[in-house]
């Protein structure tokens, strides 16, 4: 029976168990947490919810720390998964939204972008166990992809593929446009380019508009596209979403969806974010050799490809280096600076845990000041 290694039991991670307990699949978990009962506990619950579904899901957790390279490669040698997804993080994006408005206003301003060290360094790390183990599982990350894909593709780590961000839009826009024009969804077909900043910027505060984006709508095989105001398009099908973290079951469904179309050879086409450490998101046809970029007619892959790190700037990312060196925009450092003292404006992938750590260091000095 094949093993799937899941790394993380958070927000996404756990919707994801609960979502294929009660799937029809025919996987061994291996489920993975840095606090080994926290991942027992959410097993124990996503088996107990499936059994009124008569279903019977294979659940292994244990303690994983991404820390340590060398033992989580030997773990994936010894499993030998054949798909591993990261759902960890170091430090969770909304965490700003506990401080005072004004103060979350201005942190959230410089993009989550800004924390890419938080974001990247165990997504990076359990990259480097991969390779070091010898192993060759699909590698599905769900951490910020947009742009950890990337950093991490320049160094040779990278990721199959992401899940989410523009994942989250193009379902959302689809039926954004059923409901508008009494289409059934089934008839509906997109092709989307966009960054995860077109996600975010109608969620929290301080993100600009403007950022470029590539959009083709089809109803019943007719492109349709110029009938619409395609920016009011991106911006009201985000909103249809509730305000809180309620989307991570969204994006759990998007990385179980991701999963099988590899695995089970599937052939599909979706979109995502991330493939093959591209930046940004675009549709991709997703089968057993992995992800494939799958463009229309209309637009190239360099075209697209410019559109997704114009968009980065928008949250954060001035550039990333061929080396993976981290150049962050003049704005998002000033800002933190200003209010973490986080006084970084570019890093190398090797310097991220530090970084991270720093980050986070500075952020509870600060949350004990204004949060009781």
């Amino acid at each position: 029976m094949n093993k799937v290694l899941l790394v993380g039991t958070g927000n996404v991670g756990s919707h994801i168990l609960e979502f294929i307990a009660r799937d029809e699949n025919r996987f061994e978990w291996v489920i993975g947490d840095i606090d080994e009962n926290r991942a027992r506990l959410q097993c124990n619950n996503a088996s107990i919810g499936a059994a009124h579904h008569g279903k019977h899901p294979i659940f292994h957790p244990m303690k994983v720390d991404l820390l340590n390279i060398e033992k989580t490669a030997d773990l994936i040698k010894k499993e030998k998964p054949i798909a591993i997804i990261n759902c960890s993080v170091l430090h969770t994006w909304h965490l700003i939204r506990q401080l005072p408005e004004d103060l979350y206003r201005k942190i959230s301003s410089a993009g989550l972008g800004a924390w890419l060290p938080c974001q990247l360094t165990l997504g990076m790390n359990l990259a480097k166990a991969i390779k070091e183990s010898g192993e060759c599982p699909y590698y599905i990350n769900t951490s910020l992809s947009c742009l950890t894909n990337p950093v991490m593709g320049k160094i040779g780590l990278a990721p199959t593929i992401g899940i989410g961000n523009v994942d989250l839009i193009a379902p959302a826009i689809i039926t954004y446009l059923s409901q508008k024009t009494g289409v059934h969804r089934s008839k509906i077909d997109i092709r989307l380019v966009c960054h995860h900043q077109h996600w975010v910027y109608p969620r929290e505060a301080g993100y600009q508009p403007g950022a470029p984006y590539f959009l083709k709508i089809m109803i019943n095989g007719e492109v349709i596209t110029d009938q619409f105001d395609t920016n009011k398009i991106m911006y009201d099908a985000v909103k249809m979403y509730p305000e809180d973290i309620s989307f991570t079951a969204v994006s759990a469904s998007s990385t179980i969806k991701n999963l099988k179309a590899m695995i089970n050879d599937e052939g599909i086409s979706t979109h995502s974010p991330g493939p093959n450490g591209l930046p940004g998101g675009y549709p991709v046809i997703l089968d057993a050799k992995g992800a494939k970029v799958n463009l229309p007619d209309e637009i190239s892959l360099e075209e697209a490809i410019r559109i997704n790190e114009e968009a980065g700037k928008l949250d954060s990312i001035e550039k990333i280096k061929n080396d993976g060196t981290v150049i962050f925009t003049d704005y998002a450092y000033e800002i933190m600076k200003d209010t973490l003292g986080f006084d970084c404006h570019s890093f190398k992938p090797e310097e991220s845990e530090n970084l991270a750590f720093e980050q986070i260091a500075r952020f509870k000095e600060l949350s004990n000041k204004h949060i009781n």
